[in-house]
């Protein structure tokens, strides 16, 4: 009588495979539980960050990978591993990022190699694996999770992070919100209407353009530009307009 039975070493493998991926998944709820645990205890601090990503690169196989925050136009660099720019870098946020993080934020993977995120070639052998991850708070670009590995990761693991990377979204959005409650004292400095003409310097409109919004006249307007740059310090114009983006204005004031 033939025996239909798949043979015993595909029945072992299958097993080794199976016990494998429960493994995995442990692995991954304990560091999603330990991460939430050091935030309730702690709250955020750039150490909690880079501990996150040491232990995030040996879980999933990655031998580089960095968590950047979204600053100003720019990703500043956060926490780091391997072969990515040092802690304080700032990367602009230009093409394919800027198409990553524009809101509203979606709930995807990109897997294309961005130079400017990374200091190893593109071309290497064997080939690597780019997975870069929007972070996020309520669909609000807050940083980018970016990770380049020698294997693929699975559609679980991917869910893994992108479910981390909603957790550090709440804690880098409330942590960037704490420090501009701290910063925007030099705000104080300002007259009422000098804070309204700040406010909509980001969208780089002209000062006949600005005089016609706030209804004065477009030689009012440059004396107030020259006062708020005299007493926050600030070189010229485009300081002025980043600084403002930073105290949280955006550039769709007019």
């Amino acid at each position: 009588m033939p025996n239909d039975s798949p043979p015993q070493t595909e029945s072992a493998f299958a097993l080794r495979n199976a016990l494998k991926q429960t493994q995995g998944q442990l692995a991954h709820d304990r560091l999603f539980e330990r991460l939430g645990q050091k935030l309730f205890m702690n709250g955020w601090s750039e150490e909690l960050l880079q501990w996150w990503l040491d232990e995030a690169c040996m879980q999933f196989g990655a031998q580089h990978g960095l968590i950047s925050q979204q600053h100003a136009g720019a990703l500043k660099i956060l926490a780091q591993r391997g072969k990515t720019f040092p802690v304080g870098a700032r990367v602009p946020m230009l093409g394919a990022l800027a198409l990553w993080l524009k809101e509203p934020i979606q709930f995807e993977v990109h897997s294309q190699f961005v130079p400017s995120l990374w200091t190893l070639p593109a071309n290497v052998e064997p080939p690597l694996h780019y997975y870069h991850l929007p972070i996020a708070c309520q669909q609000r670009a807050v940083g980018l999770l970016g990770l380049i590995t020698g294997n693929p990761l699975s559609p679980s693991s991917l869910q893994v992070l992108h479910s981390m990377c909603g957790l550090l979204g709440f804690a880098l959005h409330g942590q960037a919100q704490s420090a501009s409650v701290i910063d925007d004292s030099y705000m104080q400095k300002l007259t009422p209407r000098e804070r309204e003409v700040f406010a909509l310097l980001p969208s780089g409109a002209s000062n006949a353009a600005l005089a016609q919004k706030l209804g004065i006249s477009p030689g009012t307007v440059k004396i107030h530009i020259e006062r708020i740059l005299s007493k926050l310090d600030l070189n010229d114009r485009t300081q002025a307009a980043v600084k403002a983006v930073e105290a949280g204005f955006k550039s769709d004031g007019l």
